[in-house]
């Protein structure tokens, strides 16, 4: 049965330089083209080619070539990926490609995707490889997470809405059932994968990170630098590490004190602000 191609782009990425042809939509001068070829890696402790023993044994029997990544190695010495002023296709369900597809990505030359290179991880690319499948698998996984998200969401009651609304410290003034379902939705739209892994967390987790952002909007918690205080003891050194203290069953009779204490100044914060408003009348 013949193969599926599997074809994979690498595309120029065009940059102002100082000869101006990117204004002609170009990144060279005509008949010139840059040259890769595998570079000694002292991290790796051998040249890069960006095939692992097993991929080089593999491949390395298909071309009926030693693959292995020594200096010494004249396979490698001969072996250049001519990189044009242009989009060039390489096929990887062809063993050729496969290897100047795997040398390409190991070169700092290239970025390894559009994501790699927003996110700053190849600061000297001139080329940028676009793998047409493995973009696709990606989009999938991300329609898969929002999903998978939007099923947890709509099983949300308004007070986990609250929760977890608060864990993200997103509530606002007015908390009616309307704002914390549009808000938190916005959260899940802004990250899927977020939203799941917190939706995702055990019952009591959540209830100590919502009770959490409670304790310090009210004043209880105060911070000092990262660490949580509460009286002037240190009930965590950071946010994780307070998060956990109140989980730890050994911390029950303070976690019973924390919501007392938080009713109480809830209470009296919503006797004052009656208070107020009936004098203003």
């Amino acid at each position: 049965m013949k193969k599926t191609k599997h074809l994979v782009y690498v595309k120029p990425i065009l940059k102002e330089r100082w000869h101006n042809l990117h204004l002609q939509g170009r990144t060279k001068f005509a008949d010139t083209y840059d040259t890769i070829q595998p570079v000694y890696s002292s991290k790796l402790g051998h040249l890069a080619t960006g095939l692992d023993e097993e991929d080089a044994k593999r491949l390395g029997a298909i071309l009926g070539a030693n693959l292995q990544p020594s200096n010494s190695n004249e396979y490698w010495t001969h072996f250049k990926v001519k990189m044009h002023d242009k989009t060039m296709v390489f096929d990887i369900n062809n063993a050729l490609d496969e290897v100047r597809i795997s040398v390409l990505r190991a070169c700092k030359y290239v970025a390894n995707s559009q994501k790699e290179l927003e996110e700053g991880h190849w600061p000297e690319a001139k080329y940028l490889i676009f793998d047409e499948q493995q973009e696709i698998e990606s989009e999938a996984k991300k329609v898969e997470i929002k999903a998978k998200a939007v099923i947890e969401f709509n099983k949300l009651s308004p007070g986990k809405r609250m929760d977890l609304l608060k864990i993200f410290g997103k509530v606002g003034d007015n908390n009616t059932a309307d704002f914390t379902y549009t808000k938190l939705y916005d959260i899940l739209e802004d990250d899927p994968q977020a939203f799941l892994k917190t939706v995702s967390m055990k019952n009591d987790e959540i209830a100590i990170r919502s009770l959490l952002f409670d304790l310090e909007r009210t004043g209880i918690f105060r911070r000092r630098q990262a660490a949580y205080l509460y009286n002037d003891s240190q009930i965590g050194f950071d946010y994780e590490d307070t998060v956990q203290n109140l989980k730890n069953p050994k911390n029950q009779e303070l976690l019973i004190k924390l919501k007392s204490d938080l009713e109480s100044r809830t209470y009296d914060g919503a006797r004052n602000a009656l208070r107020t408003e009936a004098k203003a009348k």
